[in-house]
């Protein structure tokens, strides 16, 4: 499935954006406060959400926490303080969340036969993390790659399906937004490396 990527110039993407980092940096500042309590170095989050998810001892195992998986990794035992901990460390809402649900963006969608005597659905996107916010640095430059739901919708109804909305209707169009191809990210991001690199040897 084919993606779209909107260069973020302002509007409220750019307001997402910027809050996302924010909250991302608060959640790694509360990360690294339990992980400086318990004594430990390397630590797991979530890929999606920045919670903590286990530790790894270099010395003597904390009594809260289960014998080590194979890659070192400790758990909090099952009613212990330490679990309790884990539970209430910060995280934030994933990117992809968040662009869906405050862009409007359909990542599924339902369709029907003509007669309408069935019906179905299918994921539009990846299905773990259909949208996501890209930046070299948290000052940008910035950019929104959602999944290609007009696609989505034509290669359905190609074959004959009547599709619901909102995927049905959904065009790809935001407020300080601008749609770019992947390649020219990849410029953007280039000339982004280059002008550090400059900076740092002028």
């Amino acid at each position: 499935m084919n993606n779209l990527y909107f260069l973020i110039e302002g509007g409220k993407a750019l307001e997402l954006v910027k809050g996302h980092i924010e909250e991302r940096i608060r959640v790694k500042k509360g990360v690294s406060a339990l992980a400086k309590e318990l004594g430990v170095d390397f630590i797991w989050t979530d890929k999606y959400t920045g919670n903590l998810l286990c530790v790894r001892f270099t010395g003597e195992r904390h009594p809260d926490f289960t014998v080590p998986q194979r890659d070192g990794s400790s758990r909090p035992k099952k009613g212990t303080e330490w679990a309790r901990k884990f539970a209430e460390c910060p995280k934030y809402i994933s990117a992809s969340d968040l662009i869906e649900e405050e862009m409007g963006i359909p990542t599924s969608l339902h369709y029907s036969s003509k007669s309408g005597e069935w019906n179905g659905s299918r994921h539009i996107g990846h299905p773990f993390s259909p949208c996501k916010f890209l930046f070299p640095h948290q000052d940008g430059p910035y950019v929104m790659v959602i999944p290609d739901v007009a696609a989505a919708v034509a290669e359905v109804r190609a074959d004959g399906r009547i599709v619901d909305e909102p995927a049905a209707s959904f065009v790809a169009e935001f407020d300080g937004c601008r749609r770019i191809e992947e390649e020219e990210w990849d410029v953007i991001l280039a000339q982004h490396k280059l002008a550090e690199k400059k900076k740092a040897t002028a």
